[in-house]
């Protein structure tokens, strides 16, 4: 029985109904795992855990890549009560340093030849009672001696489960630093309860579905992961993404859901025109985390069918902000495409405003900040007081989005009050002229950055990567430009890139093409 609504007790219930049910396949192995394999593996790595002095308000952190041990380990780290640190292998080693120095994990478990530098650092400065940093096998890594090896008990010794109350923290998950220092956000159990819920009235999944993912768990897909494990879905694994085993495996496996970053939807359309395919079994594409082209996703449309699904969400928000369904996407293709621009309506949990500089509602097409209310959302910052005061003001949260409502109630992201470039007294929305170069049938990919100037304050240069054998010229997209928007929006140059800096979770990493200026390797 669900006596309280947490995390804890709702995968602990949702995951014993499947039994036999395949639960996971990790591709392309095809190793699979049944509910029940995946709920006595899980109770072993528990009792281990407990052994190490697992609990509640124990913090655990984790660096496994796409496997069945992340999805194993997660799920156990939640069994038993305690609060999950899901780290990136691919964070950088700032990141990485400073995540453990704040957050002072009690356990740390790594399957990956990377950070063995900074754990042993971490190890170092902690009393060595004090800290466990364990290390699993099958990944091809040689742990250094003071890490501890996993052993899969022969036995389960001791499951006297702590219950988690709703109010624990459940997750401490930390922001990709793109703007500065990494922030570890704080989900309790009941708001990781409450986003699952929220999660699966917006996107029916049940039994009949097969979802693959391909991002990084720690990130976004986790989410669908563990939405889709109370539903008894099958999840296929990816280790990585690759877009043309990804369409073989959509093929192959009668893929029904999957979720991505518009630059792998880019990338998926182009293995389109290069092999043969079949997505007949799809019936969701889940797409989200950055701006889209639009007309990159209107030939989404015409390839994939009517299946497209957008979402809005943050870290500090678990994923439900606003949806943009399938059958709007159906109507806006057909009657107004300038709604394919939105991030829909809000989710079913979730209070959205529009607020000016006063805090006073903005009418329809006027600009706004947008500040939201859920009982999905983060508790607070990660021993930052100042910064949860900040963001989170009378029960809302201050996302620093900057939208507008349409007359049909859509919401719109112009951009990020971060990404706001200010040159010579005017306000300049990246996106907006993101979309504007992105209109260019040369284009493939733009980012829009501002970059200091003397005399302008900042000025307006775009990064962009081009369709594989079309060519422009810097002078010929400003000039596009010029005939399309405003003119202190034109930029002031624009440089060519065959591969973008990407963040873990595939989007343009704008502080690496701000790098690039602030070290001259690009110049205005």
């Amino acid at each position: 029985m669900l006596h309280k609504l947490t995390f804890q007790s709702l995968m602990n219930k949702g995951m014993k109904r499947f039994g036999d049910l395949p639960a996971i396949t990790l591709l392309p192995n095809g190793e699979t795992i049944t509910y029940d394999e995946l709920w006595k593996k899980t109770e072993l790595i528990t009792s281990y855990l407990l052994r190490l002095g697992a609990g509640r308000g124990v913090r655990i952190a984790t660096i496994i890549p796409n496997s069945l041990e992340s999805v194993m380990f997660g799920l156990a780290i939640q069994q038993c009560g305690a609060t999950l640190v899901p780290l990136s292998e691919k964070l950088g080693k700032r990141e990485i340093q400073f995540i453990l120095k704040e957050a002072k994990p009690e356990v740390v478990i790594i399957a990956a030849q990377t950070h063995f530098d900074s754990l042993i650092k971490y190890l170092g400065e902690m009393k060595k009672e004090d800290v466990h940093v364990i290390g699993l096998p099958g990944f091809n890594s040689n742990y250094p001696e003071v890490f501890e090896r996993f052993h899969w008990p022969g036995e389960i010794n001791n499951l006297d489960l702590p219950i988690a109350e709703e109010d624990d923290i459940a997750l401490l998950s930390y922001t990709g630093g793109t703007t500065g220092t990494p922030k570890g956000v704080m989900h309790s159990q009941k708001g990781l309860g409450a986003a699952i819920l929220s999660a699966a009235i917006e996107d029916p999944l049940d039994d009949r579905d097969r979802v693959l993912l391909s991002t990084p768990i720690v990130h976004s897909a986790g989410s669908l992961l563990w939405r889709s494990l109370v539903s008894g879905v099958h999840i296929y694994v990816m280790g990585s993404f690759d877009a043309a085993a990804f369409i073989q495996a959509i093929k192959e496996h009668k893929i029904t859901t999957t979720f991505m970053v518009p630059t792998m939807l880019y990338r998926l359309l182009d293995q389109t025109k290069k092999m043969e395919y079949d997505m007949s079994s799809m019936r969701n594409i889940f797409y989200g985390a950055s701006p889209i082209s639009q007309k990159r996703l209107k030939e989404a449309f015409e390839v994939f069918g009517p299946i497209l699904r957008q979402q809005y969400g943050m870290t500090e928000c678990n994923i439900v902000i606003s949806r943009l369904s399938k059958s709007a996407h159906v109507w806006a293709y057909h009657n107004n495409p300038e709604v394919l621009k939105s991030c829909g309506k809000p989710c079913i949990l979730t209070e959205v405003r529009l607020i000016d500089e006063n805090g006073n509602d903005v009418k329809p097409t006027e600009l706004g900040e947008i500040i939201v209310k859920s009982p999905a959302m983060m508790v607070g910052y990660y021993q930052r007081p100042d910064l949860t005061r900040e963001y989170l003001r009378d029960g809302w949260f201050y996302t620093g989005d900057i939208g507008k409502w349409d007359e049909s109630g859509y919401l719109y992201i112009v951009d990020r009050k971060k990404d706001m470039i200010i040159t010579g007294g005017m306000n300049v929305y990246s996106s907006e002229v993101e979309r504007v170069v992105n209109r260019h049938p040369s284009v493939a990919l733009s980012a829009c950055i501002g970059v200091p100037h003397p005399d302008w304050g900042e000025v307006v240069c775009v990064v962009v990567s081009l369709h594989e054998g079309l060519s422009c010229t810097s002078e010929e997209l400003i000039d596009f430009c010029k005939q399309r928007t405003s003119k202190y929006m034109v930029p002031k140059v624009a440089y060519f890139l065959d591969q973008f800096p990407l963040t873990p979770i595939g989007k343009i990493n704008k502080k690496e093409l701000r790098k690039l200026f602030a070290q001259g390797i690009l110049t205005i």
